[in-house]
């Protein structure tokens, strides 16, 4: 099966971490040829910095979030797309971890994606200041990664979430996976296949870092640089450094 893969992601504020998540877009799109849409709220730099990124972009409000995905979701109908990847702005993915997921969905999923992700704790005053952490989601899914194929989303035509919602929205679209019996379903864990899937926990984060999280022990700047490209790497790791987390 050949994959053609669609990131959609949501941008609101955090000039600086959203233009370090576009340039790690922007590095997606030269590097497999995806396609990548952002509905933006607020800030007309941040379609600005689509632009720079040849990032597809629509607007919305903010509000509901539920609305402003399906906004987003609606405006990737015109893309050519097998499978749609969802990630916050927030969320930073390596190469290999887009190579592994393409990889895997040529095997004919409907629903995909890893139990467990990376968490960064960037937020002053918050749990995990300045510590990486590893959370399980149990037998679910988490949302940063998830992937939907196409023939699922025509299935539920063109709304995966709950217009209303301004939280719970994994929970959401989950819902609408479990009514349909008859779709394929796949998962692994990112820290099992050695893949790079991080969450930075920053000011303006629908949540923090969840309690049941656990420390990861390895360092986070050796894990940054081994896993995106030099200047990308060296960019968050100033960012980072000025909000004192580093």
């Amino acid at each position: 099966m050949d994959i053609k893969l669609c990131i959609l992601t949501a941008l609101w504020g955090r000039p600086v971490l959203s233009k370090l998540f576009l340039e790690r877009m922007g590095c997606l799109i030269n590097t497999f040829g995806i396609s990548v849409v952002a509905v933006v709220s607020g800030d007309s730099r941040l379609s600005d910095l689509c632009d720079i990124n040849r990032v597809c972009h629509v607007n919305c409000e903010n509000k509901p979030l539920g609305k402003k995905w399906n906004t987003g979701l609606a405006a990737c109908k015109d893309k050519n797309f097998t499978h749609l990847m969802i990630l916050g702005s927030d969320d930073f993915p390596s190469n290999d971890f887009i190579r592994y997921n393409i990889s895997r969905l040529s095997d004919g999923y409907d629903y995909f994606g890893s139990r467990g992700l990376y968490m960064f704790g960037g937020r002053k005053n918050f749990r995990g200041f300045g510590e990486l952490f590893y959370f399980r989601y149990g037998g679910y899914l988490v949302g940063p990664g998830r992937c939907f194929s196409r023939k699922f989303i025509e299935k539920c035509n063109w709304i995966l979430w709950d217009n209303s919602r301004n939280s719970g929205l994994d929970g959401s679209a989950a819902k609408r996976v479990r009514k349909d019996k008859f779709i394929k379903k796949g998962s692994y864990d990112v820290a099992e296949q050695g893949l790079f899937l991080v969450d930075i926990k920053t000011t303006g984060n629908v949540s923090g870092i969840p309690s049941g999280a656990k420390k990861n022990p390895q360092d986070f700047v050796d894990f940054v640089n081994k896993n995106l490209p030099p200047q990308e790497a060296e960019n968050l790791k100033k960012f980072l450094i000025k909000t004192r987390a580093l």
